[in-house]
């Protein structure tokens, strides 16, 4: 154990260690450090939780936090193989821990993809209740484990996180040494203006994402088909060691046939009647797995707006896949998906700050706005049309919701044009996603 110990804790060495690329969200868990709730940080696997763990613990030793009371267990380790059903490993680890650093005062402990162990939760709650001085961070690859877990035994006692691959900011940071620079400012005009010298070079760059993605480990490599290999070993890995023994499923060829099934036919409406006939199974079985893929952070579903969430739950639903990349992956195109990969980016965009993102369809007219959020007291309609050459029917979609609802935003999304347009009395924004990608609406 003392080996282990010594392996993953690098920061005791007080030698530099690589932090990679700052995320954005550091800063919000640094700042709930405030309090001493354990700080729970989920999202799909390989998407940089490790590193973000090395950020926060490379900012508390800045802070003059002794290094020998970080204390840092990564619980993929296949040292862990043979102990998943052994919750009492945990506790023999701080132990030892405890022999070889002896702290003093305040502690922290890094607890990584904890869910490969059972029990784990009570360990928790027992150093949680029994240690003030403890400040605990974990996290998992399933929200439902996390969610869950926590609900039952660590009430009032959390506060979570959600992490995804890099942000667009978060890309270009790690590009500034070849001269790009992004501007703090979140504003579509002020963003449009001093952007426009390198809208030419962005384009390139965030087509070239359409393609190849945003996780950590693959977003800076220029090998396109080592790219796509590593990104569908990802996509096994979480059917494979994520969903099938987290939730025991049986039938593991339906599951992986359904997960190739939603990459394949991402942005397009779903039916579970539909996709059980396709696979041979049953509707029930297929809600109970999309359930799975969307708990694993591989899937998620924007839903339709609705007022009756007894309605809303009898619409079809739209699937989209946590990274573009890994959907070039695993997917066979015969057609230019350009358009629909710049849908895929925008719903990833908007589902990073809102939990839930709705699209809206006129059952006669078959208009169609392609998202829809809440933002505090907004309404905000978003529509995704990558072209130079916006169709009429993108404006007319949202003349026909305002015969639903009343919206503060509308915004359509191009890939070149900047422009306000009138329809009726609605003004509609038209913004290049270049833009897009860095502003707030």
């Amino acid at each position: 154990m003392k080996e282990l110990l010594l392996k993953q804790n690098y920061h005791w060495t007080e030698k530099p260690f690589n932090t990679g690329v700052k995320r954005e969200i550091c800063s919000r868990i640094v700042s709930s450090m405030q309090t001493r709730h354990i700080k729970a940080i989920t999202g799909v696997r390989r998407c940089g939780k490790s590193y973000l763990f090395r950020q926060i613990i490379q900012y508390l030793i800045k802070k003059n936090t002794p290094a020998g009371n970080i204390l840092q267990i990564n619980f993929e380790d296949p040292f862990f193989i043979s102990h998943r059903d052994t919750p009492d490993i945990i506790e023999k680890l701080f132990k030892e821990y405890c022999i070889l650093k002896n702290p003093q005062g305040k502690i922290y402990l890094f607890l990584d993809e904890i869910q490969n162990i059972s029990g784990w939760q009570f360990w928790v709650r027992s150093l949680y209740d029994s240690n003030e001085e403890a400040g605990i961070f974990i996290t998992g690859s399933n929200s439902d484990m996390l969610s869950a877990d926590l609900a039952t035994h660590l009430t009032g006692r959390v506060i979570p996180f959600e992490v995804f691959p890099f942000s667009y900011r978060e890309y270009f940071s790690g590009m500034e040494r070849n001269g790009l620079y992004i501007p703090e400012d979140r504003n579509a005009e002020e963003l449009h203006q001093k952007l426009f010298g390198n809208k030419n070079e962005l384009i390139h760059n965030l087509e070239k994402i359409f393609r190849t993605g945003l996780f950590p480990e693959t977003v800076f490599l220029d090998d396109e088909e080592l790219i796509m290999n590593i990104l569908l070993q990802y996509f096994q890995g979480i059917i494979f060691k994520d969903i099938i023994p987290r939730f025991e499923v049986r039938n593991t060829k339906i599951i992986e046939e359904l997960a190739y099934y939603m990459a394949t036919n991402f942005t397009s409406l779903f039916s579970y009647r539909k996709i059980a006939e396709s696979l041979g199974t049953d509707g029930n079985t297929i809600k109970e797995y999309i359930s799975m893929l969307e708990k694993s952070y591989l899937f998620f579903a924007a839903d339709y707006y609705e007022y009756s969430l007894q309605k809303q739950f009898r619409r079809n639903r739209k699937p989209y896949i946590i990274d573009c990349g890994m959907r070039s992956a695993v997917s066979f195109t015969f057609s230019d998906d350009t358009g629909k990969l710049a849908e895929n980016s925008i719903f990833m965009a908007l589902r990073r700050k809102y939990e839930r993102v709705y699209y809206w369809q006129d059952d006669r007219t078959h208009k169609e706005i392609d998202f829809i959020i809440k933002d505090k007291n907004r309404l905000i309609a978003i529509n995704s049309s990558y072209t130079d050459t916006i169709p009429a029917r993108e404006f007319d979609a949202f003349t026909a919701f305002r015969q639903y609802a009343r919206t503060d935003r509308n915004i359509i999304i191009s890939r070149d044009t900047f422009i306000k347009q009138k329809a009726g009395d609605i003004e509609i924004e038209v913004i290049p996603f270049w833009v897009f990608a860095f502003m707030e609406i």
